[in-house]
């Protein structure tokens, strides 16, 4: 046994438990979409995330 076996048991232990989050999503333009915004709907404060649409890929693709 190494002292790195522990360690990935650990690791893995926890990358088998993600967590989850209510998030939704707007669009800047639903006919031509340029930026899509990520935001909480339940946060207390003003959160969000904004990227260029071309810039951005599917929550399919990044699992």
């Amino acid at each position: 046994m190494s002292t790195t076996d522990g360690w990935r048991s650990e690791r893995k232990r926890t990358l088998d438990e993600l967590p989850e989050f209510e998030l939704r999503f707007l669009l800047d333009d639903g006919e031509d979409p340029r930026s899509v915004t990520v935001y909480s709907p339940d946060a207390l404060e003003t959160a969000w995330l904004t990227a260029d649409c071309k810039d951005s890929v599917s929550l399919v693709d990044v699992r």
